[in-house]
């Protein structure tokens, strides 16, 4: 069924999925990550004729005719490449949220990308394998100029998810980890600041801790994560602001790293086993410094499709 066809019945589909923090590795080896309850939201209904798409966080709204005048007007648009990919044509009205702020440094291209391409494929009378969803919402977000290796995965499984290789050699596996260890230990921190952090080259960060952050996560080796994380984190240079932060953090006895594309600082500092530890301390010298860390919450529901 085309979305011009399916505009009579007045069809509405709303889509969410999860975005990620980036726990260890990088694009070209292996990535951890964990999938936040902070959702990107894709609502999509049909109309008479015309496409409209708007973005409720950045307070834009562009209407066309047709996707083919959409993706000419709005190419770095995930939803509208996701149209693209689907094969839509016209009778579209597209809504997109984000639940944080952009420049945050939370992927949230990876689960836009994902929910609008489940969104539409169930408007137009499609479902999709997984693996299907997968490659076309990869195929969306390169289309953007968002490419990304790892994040795709996460938003469709949510929890903890580890991803391998790039392009036709990637796989990912969902990883069986306690989220409770994750959200004792995990924080998030706004350093202010919003240039990009510059990644000082891949040695440490191709893909060598990010097996053992695997293997310590799964085992619930809170504390071994702290030197794992933190020796990954001396490859990653951040504006002055996130430098003082990152070493504050690592004065505490917790280990912190910048998000990249964002201002957001990560803290892997967990609590005490019986008494005050690493959490504590990490969090008293944040209040110290009048700094209020974000608490997060690891998503488990992973792809919803209404």
């Amino acid at each position: 069924m085309s979305a011009a066809a399916a505009a009579a019945g007045g069809v509405v589909v709303v889509a969410s999925a999860p975005g990620r923090v980036q726990l260890s590795g990088t694009a070209s080896g292996t990535r951890v990550s964990v999938a936040l309850d902070r959702r990107a939201v894709c609502r999509i209904e049909t109309t008479a004729n015309g496409i409209t798409l708007e973005s409720k966080d950045s307070l834009t709204k562009t209407a066309a005719a047709d996707v083919a005048e959409l993706l000419s007007r709005a190419p770095g648009s995930v939803a509208a490449q996701a149209l693209g990919v689907a094969g839509a044509t016209t009778g579209l009205r597209v809504v997109t949220e984000w639940k944080l702020p952009a420049g945050s440094g939370v992927d949230g291209d990876s689960a836009l990308a994902l929910a609008a391409t489940a969104a539409i494929s169930r408007l137009m009378g499609r479902e999709p394998s997984a693996d299907e969803l997968l490659r076309r919402s990869r195929e969306a977000a390169r289309r953007a100029g968002r490419p990304d290796e790892g994040g795709h995965h996460a938003a469709l499984w949510g929890g903890v998810v580890v991803a391998r290789g790039t392009g036709e050699t990637l796989a990912a596996e969902a990883l069986r980890v306690d989220p409770g260890r994750i959200e004792e230990s995990l924080l998030l921190v706004d350093a202010g600041e919003g240039a990009e952090a510059r990644d000082a080259g891949p040695s440490a960060r191709a893909g060598g801790r990010a097996e053992e952050v695997a293997a310590a996560l799964v085992a619930g080796r809170s504390e071994e994560l702290v030197g794992l994380l933190a020796d990954e984190a001396r490859a990653l240079v951040g504006p002055p602001a996130a430098e003082r932060l990152v070493g504050m953090v690592g004065q505490a006895g917790g280990a912190a790293w910048r998000l990249a594309r964002g201002r957001l600082v990560a803290v892997w500092a967990p609590p005490g086993a019986r008494g005050p530890g690493r959490g504590e301390a990490v969090r008293d010298a944040l209040k110290a410094a009048g700094l209020k860390p974000i608490g997060v919450r690891v998503d488990l529901r992973g792809l919803e499709v209404d």
